[in-house]
């Protein structure tokens, strides 16, 4: 659905954000018996609302409603169809898709071997997105004693990736490229309901990051 701002009286509140009314005599132009719906996202006791609503990576997914108002950020964009993409997100994004290249098969390779394998995408990365919020469980994992032994059966705890202290050491780099690959996905599902994304990552369309798992396939 497209709105435009020039039926709506748009009044500027002191803190950056717009109260938007209809002009004089008119009405919104919303059909209000119409199909759509609302998602109900659900926190944990103690967590700020505010905190669930930063942690989108598309502007147009903050819109929320308090019982009271919706809360719509960006309306010029949102009632138009567009909306922006997390400026850090869309950084790291753009590197990724840069830099990784998907293995010729994946099932082959052991959890380590694709552990290391993305952790040279994500080097990269880092290279050009320094400052990015999302690499500190990667520096965490970085810093752990490396306790992996290939010869380590699958059912012996220590050495294997059973062993939670190999799971941390190893994982986190796997689930960093899970959630860019997530990322990726959900652009493309706003892009394909026809939600322009501004200043948007290039990505080819044949381009894929297919997710990992952290137990091994293969090795």
């Amino acid at each position: 659905f497209s709105m435009q701002l020039g039926i709506l009286g748009v009044v500027p509140i002191n803190d950056g954000t717009h109260d938007l009314k209809p002009k004089p005599g008119g009405n919104l132009p919303f059909d209000f018996h119409g199909s759509g719906g609302i998602d109900l996202i659900v926190a944990k006791a103690g967590m700020p609302v505010s905190s669930l609503l930063n942690g989108f990576d598309l502007e147009i997914c903050k819109a929320s409603f308090d019982g009271n108002k919706f809360h719509i950020p960006d309306p010029h964009l949102t009632f138009a169809g567009k909306t922006k993409m997390e400026s850090n997100r869309r950084a790291v994004v753009g590197s990724y898709v840069t830099h990784h290249r998907e293995p010729e098969n994946r099932y082959s390779m052991s959890a380590i071997e694709l552990s290391k394998l993305v952790s040279t995408t994500i080097r990269a990365v880092r290279r050009d997105v320094p400052n990015a919020p999302f690499y500190r469980l990667l520096d965490v994992a970085a810093a752990l004693p490396d306790r992996y032994n290939s010869r380590a059966r699958p059912w012996d705890m220590g050495g294997s990736m059973y062993d939670a202290v190999v799971q941390a050491k190893w994982a986190p780099p796997i689930q960093f490229h899970n959630w860019c690959s997530k990322l990726i996905d959900r652009l493309r599902k706003y892009q394909q309901r026809g939600i322009e994304v501004v200043d948007a990552p290039t990505i080819a369309d044949e381009y894929r990051a297919n997710r990992y798992s952290i137990m091994s396939h293969g090795g």
